[in-house]
């Protein structure tokens, strides 16, 4: 999701010297990835029930309010770039973990075939989310690769119709609608994981589609986030969320494309976007706040794609071991044991992600997706997302 000042819509403020940077983006999307620790911390259930319906839209919400291919004549160098900023660097940070994992484990006395490193690898060519035994490129990223080609070939669409306006805003609510319903058709009737995410992509697209509509209309955006705007969405938010698990006895789960009862899916997700958006617009306008947690927000913003990579590997068993040493059992029915949990899991993400997150940044920016920059500048400048 790199940001152009070129593409910025409206008077946002941005940072002065990150090159148009938007503020409550990268606040936004430092919300969104401690939501992702949240629901890979062992949280309460109803706590973990709320976040996952709409934390991962937030991301593809942004990814589409920030999408343009303007600097883009023709479709290949549009998708080298993606490749180079999305495939490259998740399978750089998919396949480091596994490397040092079989380490460890060689070091324990544990073997591997030839045929099982083969199987391993071969997998990325796939992608098949939720395989034992296959190597895969976080699906977030596989997802989002997918959705801004999609979103490169539905924008050229309209400019060939030569769509704009009101006619070209129609056609993204069209578009968005057109998604969301196959999508979760496809996720209720057929529910077979398809590779490198694009199930999910199809149910997610018109989240993307969204951000894209209200780029266009970044003003009015910014008057519709009100701080007034913040509990009545976090209130339809939890009634959502309560009416689709007791009612519909369903839920909302991205990564397994379960979306529970398409209404309170998408009230919820909509509420739930609006609730985080408005929440760092807060925090941009006023300046005490913004001082106070604006620079640790847009860190941890605009090093999303390295936090993201790196949770993957160390929630399911390094996390849970760590906490064991201090007493704490992620295993627990307690709820108030599985908050302690939840918030020791924040804090073991943070502390390690960092340090990983300034080590890609200022040695390996390449992988990145980025070009060599000055140590200084890096440290500011963060990850592309």
């Amino acid at each position: 999701m790199r940001q152009h000042s070129s593409d910025v819509v409206g008077t946002l403020p941005v940072l002065p010297a990150s090159r148009g940077r938007i503020l409550w983006v990268d606040y936004a999307k430092a919300f969104a990835i401690i939501g992702v620790f949240v629901m890979h911390g062992a949280a309460p259930d109803g706590l973990s029930a709320v976040v996952s319906a709409y934390d991962m839209m937030v991301f593809f919400f942004l990814s589409g309010f920030v999408f343009s291919t303007r600097k883009y004549r023709s479709f290949p160098p549009f998708l080298r770039n993606k490749v180079r900023t999305l495939i490259v660097p998740g399978l750089f940070l998919s396949v480091v973990p596994f490397l040092v994992e079989r380490l460890i484990g060689l070091l324990h006395g544990e073997t591997w075939s030839p045929a099982a490193y083969l199987t391993w690898f071969a997998g990325y060519a796939i992608n098949l989310r939720g395989h034992d035994g296959f190597g895969v490129i976080p699906w977030f990223l596989t997802c989002l690769f997918m959705m801004e080609v999609g979103g490169y070939a539905l924008l050229r669409f309209l400019d060939r119709f030569g769509l704009r306006g009101r006619r070209r805003d129609a056609a993204l609510v069209v578009a968005a609608v057109i998604a969301v319903t196959l999508g979760w058709t496809y996720s209720a009737y057929v529910y077979i994981v398809l590779p490198w995410g694009c199930d999910v992509a199809l149910s997610m697209f018109g989240f993307f589609v969204l951000g894209i509509l209200l780029r266009r209309h970044a003003r009015a955006l910014r008057r519709a986030l009100s701080a007034w705007v913040i509990l009545p969405a976090a209130m339809v938010l939890i009634v959502s969320v309560w009416v689709n698990g007791h009612v519909f006895h369903g839920s909302v789960n991205p990564y397994m494309n379960d979306l529970g009862n398409p209404a309170c899916f998408v009230v919820g997700a909509v509420s739930g976007v609006w609730m985080v958006l408005a929440v760092s617009r807060l925090i941009a306008d006023v300046p005490a706040m913004n001082r106070a947690l604006g620079g640790t927000l847009s860190y941890w913003g605009r090093n999303t794609l390295v936090f993201y990579c790196v949770n993957a590997p160390i929630y399911p068993s390094l996390i849970p071991w760590l906490l064991s040493l201090i007493g704490l059992d992620t295993t627990s029915s307690d709820i108030a044991m599985r908050m302690a949990c939840c918030f020791g899991a924040i804090l073991i993400n943070l502390a390690i992600c960092t340090p990983c997150a300034e080590i890609m940044n200022r040695c390996l920016p390449g992988i990145l997706g980025k070009t060599q920059r000055s140590s200084a500048v890096a440290a500011y400048d963060g990850a592309i997302r």
